[in-house]
């Protein structure tokens, strides 16, 4: 979830009334003294305090006090004070959407506060301005160079709000990034300086403390860790509450409703309630884009359960639902011009679209989320980033050195020449012995990352080969024969045409097959889509079986296992090898009389076999040969349904053995751990 981010203070009001109040309560009280107030500067002070405050809650009312109260601040020809509506307007203008005008007035306040040396506003400007680049662009190197140049300004007087800003924007690059431990590292830093505010001045407003428990909530919630995350959200729901953050508890209530995981009617509450804060706050919001699109998928996920009980709604009900939300979530990113949200967004409407038969568009969104995760997560990205951090840390050593020799230089008067000049070539040696061996470690970690990123291509390039190869000819079949039927339709026979339409309709089916199968194998080749071991009683395993294929009217299913045998494995991984071979079985089995499948569980040498027999007319060393090989590129009827089978297997450790007879069918053994 991304945050715009950023500080706009002027010097706050001090009357004690107001100290202890947050929200719709602090603007009602500022508003209702606003009229009785007459002194200008103090005037322009409580415009600006409630146009801050109303961010968190309405910000079209946010712009409308921060235009007030810059024409109040231009009227009193007060510089500091119109940079910092100029700041104002730009967050709204963000919040909006608006990217060209946010940077507009962004740019209009830094000449103002780099004019007055104001290093406070100059640093918070480059806040909002790496926030604008990261938020519209998802130009992440830029928005870091903003971020680190703001935080090495705060730390030069010590402002630890200010810093802690710096540290939650560097955290939701690394997020983006992928890289989940730096991103902790900062969000851990940025809480850390805020515990440490609210410690020293207990009056001090909650509500930055919630947002750092929120962003840690959000990094735990990416990395699966949901116990965790629940945790720092808990803390944070009370502090956004007392606060009066609306946007924040919107944002904690989206993330909720993400860790809700398969309880699909709390994912739906929890989305509800988000939904209707989001509305209230900023419904242009990027988290309510993505509030938007977990509900969308929560419908889809019921509507691929069936039809709610007891609530009249059908399955198409939900599915529309579905689509609604998931639309509404690309159009939001379309016009905030996020471009790595919009693609994810795209990808689970591509799932819906082939759920409900619309391929072509199933298939476009798809290619599309593809392209943009290749952009997003590209080497050359990181290394930019990882450049800019290495500057930075770079300076830091620097400076660290820079303290090192004053010391050494006011130790020299109280020692002597020489002792003083050994401990400055050890001190000097050792940082340059470890200035070497940390970019001995740097180089072999970006070593790593290219080798991993080498793999990732020869699996997109395998992956895409298939795909060119399956789907062309089927495609072309269907063109051929509609164009044939539109222009020369007196040249197809009754008998011809019915039997160019069964063609037809065998290569759709096949094109149906090749889709779900690739889509289904590309999902197991990507990075973060690894095995969830448990144990399996094989009995449920069967029983999924005996179930998936119950309406296969021509084949008769057997299943013996007498030892009541448990397996420990990924459920879904076993399942889809195990509902694949099937399949194959089932279509092997078309022509043959008393067709018979059966499954058997057997344990042997402390190892469990789960084994599948037919009858059919078994299977040559080429259709098998995609089991065993991983260079040879084919189609679905040559061997990508064993590919799938293959990286399946090979993922959960499981060993695949054949044997085939032509007249005695094909029996196919997993071999798998026990319990």
């Amino acid at each position: 979830m991304k945050i715009l981010s950023g500080i706009f203070v002027l010097l706050m009001i001090t009357t004690q009334c107001f100290a202890q109040k947050l929200g719709q309560n602090l603007i009602d009280s500022l508003v209702k003294e606003l009229p009785k107030q007459t002194n200008d500067s103090l005037k322009i002070r409580m415009l600006k305090r409630i146009s801050d405050e109303y961010f968190f809650i309405d910000p079209d009312r946010a712009m409308q006090y921060s235009r007030t109260g810059l024409r109040y601040a231009e009227k009193a020809k007060w510089n500091r004070a119109i940079g910092n509506f100029y700041m104002s307007i730009a967050r709204a203008f963000s919040d909006k959407g608006n990217y060209d005008s946010s940077m507009a007035y962004n740019n209009r306040a830094l000449t103002i506060h780099k004019k007055a040396n104001d290093k406070f506003n100059i640093a918070t400007t480059l806040n909002n301005m790496g926030a604008a680049e990261q938020n519209f662009n998802s130009d992440y190197p830029k928005a870091t160079k903003y971020y680190l140049e703001a935080l090495k300004i705060s730390e030069t007087f010590n402002d630890k709000l200010l810093s802690s800003v710096c540290y939650d924007n560097l955290s939701h690059i690394f997020f983006y990034q992928g890289n989940y431990k730096k991103a902790l590292d900062y969000a851990f830093k940025s809480l850390k300086l805020r515990e440490e505010i609210i410690k020293e001045d207990p009056s001090t407003s909650p509500r930055e403390v919630g947002n750092a428990l929120a962003n840690i909530g959000a990094i735990y919630t990416e990395i699966k860790e949901e116990t965790k995350a629940r945790s720092f959200y808990q803390r944070a729901v009370p502090m956004l509450e007392k606060s009066g953050n609306l946007e924040g508890l919107a944002k904690s209530y989206s993330s909720l409703a993400i860790l809700a995981g398969t309880d699909d009617a709390l994912k739906l509450a929890y989305g509800k309630k988000a939904e209707k804060l989001w509305n209230e706050v900023n419904p242009m919001h990027l988290d309510a884009a993505n509030n938007l699109a977990t509900l969308g998928v929560a419908y889809f996920d019921l509507a691929k359960k069936g039809s709610s009980k007891n609530s009249g709604t059908t399955k198409n009900d939900l599915l529309n639902r579905a689509r609604s939300y998931l639309e509404k979530a690309i159009r939001i990113s379309d016009q905030k011009g996020e471009i790595g949200s919009r693609a994810y967004f795209l990808a689970n409407l591509s799932e819906l679209q082939a759920l409900t038969g619309d391929y072509r568009s199933a298939y476009i969104n798809f290619r599309t989320f593809q392209s943009v995760q290749d952009s997003l997560y590209s080497q050359e990205s990181k290394n930019e980033i990882a450049e800019l951090e290495g500057k930075r840390e770079i300076e830091l050593r620097d400076k660290q050195i820079e303290i090192n020799k004053l010391e050494l230089e006011g130790q020299k008067k109280l020692r002597l020449g020489l002792i003083v000049g050994l401990g400055l070539l050890t001190i000097i040696g050792a940082l340059l012995y470890w200035q070497n061996q940390t970019k001995k470690r740097t180089n072999t970690t970006l070593l790593h990352l290219n080798s991993e990123l080498d793999e990732a291509n020869k699996i997109k390039a395998r992956f895409f080969a298939i795909l060119s190869h399956d789907l062309r000819s089927p495609v072309a079949n269907l063109i051929n024969f509609l164009h044939l039927q539109k222009e020369e339709p007196d040249l197809l026979t009754p008998e011809l045409a019915e039997m160019h339409q069964k063609r037809i309709t065998e290569s759709a089916e096949d094109l149906l097959e090749n889709m779900e199968s690739m889509l289904l194998w590309s999902k197991g080749q990507m990075q973060h889509f690894k095995p969830q071991v448990k144990s399996i009683p094989v009995e449920d395993l069967f029983n999924y079986i005996r179930k998936f294929f119950a309406g296969t009217g021509n084949v008769s299913f057997h299943f013996n296992n007498p030892d009541n045998l448990t397996v420990v494995t990924d459920e879904d991984y076993l399942k889809t090898i195990m509902q694949n071979l099937t399949s194959n079985a089932i279509k092997a089995l078309r022509k043959t009389p008393d067709a018979s499948i059966k499954w058997e569980a057997k344990q042997e040498n402390g190892q469990i076999i789960l084994a599948i027999l037919d009858n059919g007319p078994g299977a040559t060393e080429q259709q098998l040969h995609a089991l065993y090989s991983e260079d040879e590129v084919s189609g679905c009827k040559t061997g990508l349904g064993f590919y799938l089978i293959r990286d399946l297997a090979k993922a959960i450790s499981c060993k695949i053995s054949v044997k085939t007879n032509v007249s005695t069918g094909m029996e196919f053994q997993l071999t798998l751990k026990t319990v």
